[in-house]
């Protein structure tokens, strides 16, 4: 499905019908957004749409006159872009260390559909959400000591409290002037420009008990301001008020709101569905309506860019994610809507790795993803202008190799990359005789082929081939390893890593997936205490963590990555 043909409105189903595989989108084995993902605010410069001006007179959609600046620091809007868009990790934990907002956040009910980018949070002093990160974040002792939070805490109150103290407003306070109409919902959404503009609005949603204790209290915030740049203005939608630069764009806001929100969008909605149970914080992007506002000043488009952008917007047009506790672990969930082609795939063998093992990535169907891939990684290639093809033809004359053919008898049906913890140790590592330590490669596939390819990258390498490894066939594949008894442990793969607890604690039904990564930290934090044992408290914080597992898999319209991160009872 192309960006230029959008789904229709409604869950979306049924098998992708794109040309190929995305490539490794945002939380591909090493990248993790997180649910505090500033991305579309920033990408806008690098901060939060440039607020240091008023604008007055503006009306929603009227053109601006060109000195105007954007003017929006006060309260709501100052608490929440300082301190979630562009205030940093460190001072949103100051305000809310916890991070723990209650489930199912529903302010996007109150937020325009045309919304680029949205933030959903539910501060719920009582949420499952909030107690399962207590237990979670009481394993770290630097927590425990320093955040003095329980419960019974108010998140409210300390996010509020901070924001209204910067505000230079006498005599305000979350406990008189927020704590009597705010409710527990809140939601953030940057919006198109205005017209005539080239920078994004924002718009804050903040769920009200009592509208007319809302509407006072808020007025005076509104008229209190030391500054003539610290204007804002408000409307209400629902159980909402928004909260805008000025009271034209939050009118204007609140009646798009009121015709088409962002919750009712079937597209979202989907989005939504594709998370699964929605945690303490939820985004959502339009990646496509993100590319098409940036300006080329931030993105340093030229003919080159443009290509690349147009790729992108194609295959990669809307990304979800949620942050969600349990007890004793921490995951994140995130998943992108593109144009991606589900490939069927035997099971993943990581699952019969021995449980001794401390790093494992395989991959599952590697070379028909190649396959899959192929056109769209020329028509990428060709976006950054380089001569595909030529480049291609150089490639293989110098080094004999027939792309993608040799790489999908590589890739073949699965492919691992593994270290045991067994001999993995400091000595080991510093010591030029790799064969103490426990690593190697299994091939699944064509072993004669896999085996011959081998054979021409050490003619190829000579004598630069590095250092010398075991190789093994098995009947379905090819091993290469650091010594002929690891070898022969990757040749059988009989082991029940998949069954073990540590395993299990961060990875579900890995069988099935495509990509799967696994690090167990219990089996290195002895070597890794010893490394740090100047810093008796980074010792102690390190010593909770027991594994990490990321999954990648893709299921029709969606790419799905799932981030997961454990610690010991």
């Amino acid at each position: 499905m192309s960006a230029q043909n959008p789904p229709p409105e409604g869950p979306l189903t049924g098998p992708q019908q794109g040309s190929g595989y995305p490539g490794p989108p945002a939380g591909y084995p090493g990248q993790q957004p997180p649910p505090g993902y500033a991305g579309p605010p920033q990408a806008y410069g690098g901060q939060p749409p440039d607020m240091m001006g008023p604008r007055d007179q503006q009306s929603y959609g009227d053109e601006p006159p060109a000195s105007s600046r954007r003017g929006v620091k006060v309260l709501i809007i100052t608490a929440v872009l300082a301190l979630i868009a562009g205030g940093g990790a460190f001072a949103f934990y100051q305000a809310d260390p916890l991070h723990m907002f209650g489930e199912e956040p529903q302010a996007a009910e109150a937020l325009p559909a045309d919304a680029l980018f949205y933030l959903g949070v539910d501060m719920d002093p009582t949420a499952s959400q909030k107690i399962k990160a207590l237990q979670f974040l009481n394993h770290f002792p630097a927590f425990r000591e320093e955040a003095d939070v329980d419960e019974d805490t108010d998140v409210r109150d300390r996010l509020f409290s901070e924001a209204l103290a910067e505000t230079g407003c006498e005599g305000v306070s979350y406990e008189d002037t927020m704590k009597p109409w705010l409710g527990e919902k809140f939601g953030m959404a940057v919006m198109k420009p205005a017209d005539g503009e080239s920078d994004p609005d924002v718009v804050v949603a903040l769920e009200v008990t009592d509208e007319a204790k809302a509407d006072e209290q808020l007025s005076k915030l509104e008229g209190c301001s030391e500054s003539d740049d610290a204007e804002f203005g408000f409307a209400f939608v629902g159980d909402y008020a928004l909260l805008a630069e000025t009271t034209e764009l939050a009118d204007g806001f609140a009646s798009d709101a009121a015709d088409n929100s962002l919750a009712d969008s079937g597209e979202f909605q989907a989005d939504m569905e594709s998370l699964g149970d929605l945690g303490v914080a939820t985004l959502w992007v339009d990646v496509k309506g993100s590319l098409d506002v940036a300006t080329s000043e931030i993105l340093g488009r030229g003919d080159d860019m443009e290509n690349q952008l147009d790729f992108l917007e194609a295959q990669y047009q809307r990304v979800a994610a949620t942050f969600r506790f349990e007890s004793d672990a921490v995951e994140i969930v995130t998943t992108v809507y593109g144009d991606s082609v589900d490939i069927s795939h035997d099971e993943n063998q990581i699952v019969t790795l021995p449980d001794s093992s401390v790093m494992a990535l395989s991959q599952a169907g590697g070379a028909a993803r190649l396959d899959a891939s192929w056109a769209d990684i020329k028509e990428l290639g060709e976006a950054e202008g380089v001569d595909f093809e030529q480049e291609l033809a150089d490639f293989e004359a110098e080094s004999g190799f027939s792309l993608p053919d040799d790489l999908e008898t590589i890739l073949g049906d699965n492919i691992m990359f593994v270290a045991d913890a067994e001999g993995l140790t400091s000595e080991a590592l510093e010591s030029e005789q790799f064969d103490a330590v426990n690593a190697g490669i299994r091939f699944t596939g064509d072993a004669e082929a896999q085996k011959a390819l081998y054979d021409e990258v050490l003619q190829l390498l000579g004598a630069e081939g590095g250092m010398p490894l075991t190789t093994l066939e098995a009947e379905d594949g090819f091993v290469l390893a650091t010594n002929d008894s690891y070898a022969e442990t990757l040749k059988d793969l009989g082991g029940d890593l998949g069954g073990s607890e540590a395993f299990t604690s961060v990875i579900e039904d890995a069988e099935s997936k495509e990509v799967v990564f696994y690090f167990n930290w219990d089996l290195v934090e002895d070597q890794v205490i010893d490394a740090v044992s100047d810093d008796p408290e980074a010792a102690e914080n390190i010593k909770p963590l027991r594994a990490v597992g990321i999954t990648v898999d893709i299921d029709g319209d969606y790419t799905s990555i799932v981030t997961k991160i454990s610690v010991n009872d």
